[in-house]
């Protein structure tokens, strides 16, 4: 088939990949001048599937209400009396999927990209053990290795932990991983455009008009065809603007994130790999001959302050890993800002719409680069008619009400 993906971060890139390989004839529609200039540019790289199911799990558990609270939350509330199950578990298929088909992409392909091993989440409030346990028994529960340390253990294995810094405990998990998203997406296209896949950047596509064969209205004409007899929407949270002229409605959540990344001054300084604050949920990774500080997602209109969330982000920096950085100039110091989109439900939308010929494959929020290939390969089955490797339906668009 003739096809069109929308959108080069990570989730079109691995799409437009997988179809190419396929046998289909591929055309990438990106309104940016290259690939992975949105939410795939700087995110915190970080690979941990039962981490991330088991705190989608536990932030779900505390979010049901329940007693009194039940009836606080339905009457002023409205947005949390959604009834909703726990994303856990189709976060955890979806991003083990992924991270597997990760690895077989980068050794099929020969693909280097930094990343290191290991992961560290420190507390320093004993009012965070009881959730830094609860946590351990989830992660271990999902059958990976997750181990309690003691601090002076801890300090052992990162030596550039600021010796003042109070330390009252730390997980450690040994087979998480970080990994550049922007440099994999980059290789990865190479390899798509490589074996026939068509890239028409820095054309943002302003409409989708259906038909015997879709039709895309682009800011210019394109150089190749703009007529297919399908489309796949990868952008994000992008997509609403082209999905709802269609009468297509995928509810989601409106997201924002911060990142900072710079030069490392002294290698003995940084961190070996990943670590995270459990009271923050700040991750410092190791990114090559660079540091990168991610925190987590908020809601687009609460405490919309960039220069509040950046300062956050080089306080908990400066908290552990004091002089790590090259500031300035000197160090490229990179502040990166970005909005991301989510079901209310917590897991992407994958699979076909109500509109003929038009597939979506978005809304995997603050988790896309962990779900990027599985969702890729889970989407072209769909479309090839093949059985999935993994069940489809938590993913299904027709699951979200409208």
């Amino acid at each position: 088939m003739k096809l069109a993906v929308i959108g080069a971060g990570v989730i079109g890139v691995t799409t437009a990949y997988e179809l190419t390989q396929d046998g289909h004839e591929v055309t990438v529609f990106e309104r940016c001048a290259t690939a992975a200039e949105g939410a795939s540019f700087a995110n915190g790289g970080l690979l941990a599937p039962e981490w991330m199911a088991a705190q989608a799990s536990a932030d779900w558990q505390l979010d049901q209400p329940s007693g009194l609270g039940q009836w606080w939350r339905l009457g002023l509330r409205r947005e949390q009396s959604r009834v909703r199950n726990d994303p856990g578990p189709g976060l955890l298929n979806l991003a083990r999927y992924g991270t597997e088909r990760l690895d077989e992409l980068c050794a099929r392909r020969q693909l280097t990209v930094d990343s290191h091993q290991g992961m560290m989440v420190l507390w320093r409030d004993p009012k965070d053990t009881a959730r830094a346990e609860d946590l351990h028994a989830r992660v271990r529960g999902l059958g990976t290795d997750c181990h309690l340390m003691q601090a002076d253990q801890a300090r052992a294995l990162e030596l550039a932990l600021n010796p003042d810094t109070p330390l009252q405990g730390v997980l450690v998990m040994p087979d998480a991983w970080s990994v550049n998203c922007r440099q994999f997406t980059l290789l990865l296209r190479t390899c798509a455009q490589a074996d026939g896949c068509l890239f028409e950047f820095g054309n943002p596509v302003l409409e989708i008009q259906p038909g015997q064969s879709l039709r895309l209205l682009c800011e210019r004409q394109p150089q190749g065809a703009d007529r297919f007899d399908g489309v796949v929407l990868c952008a994000g949270a992008a997509s609403d603007a082209l999905l709802a002229p269609l009468g297509v409605q995928v509810p989601t959540e409106p997201w924002q994130g911060h990142s900072l990344s710079a030069a490392v001054r002294e290698p003995l300084d940084a961190p070996v790999a990943v670590v995270q604050d459990l009271r923050h949920r700040v991750s410092i990774a190791r990114m090559g001959q660079r540091v990168r500080v991610s925190g987590p997602l908020t809601r687009v209109g609460r405490n919309d302050h960039p220069e509040q969330a950046f300062k956050h982000l080089y306080d908990v920096l400066d908290d552990w890993f004091p002089g790590s950085i090259r500031h300035g100039n000197a160090g490229g110091v990179q502040e990166w800002s970005t909005r991301l989109s989510s079901p209310h439900d917590g897991l992407p939308a994958i699979g076909k719409t109500n509109v003929q010929g038009l597939w979506i494959n978005t809304g995997h929020g603050m988790n896309g680069w962990a779900m990027a290939c599985g969702s890729a390969r889970l989407l072209a089955d769909q479309m090839a008619g093949e059985p999935p490797a993994i069940a489809p339906e938590p993913y299904a668009p027709g699951r979200l009400p409208s």
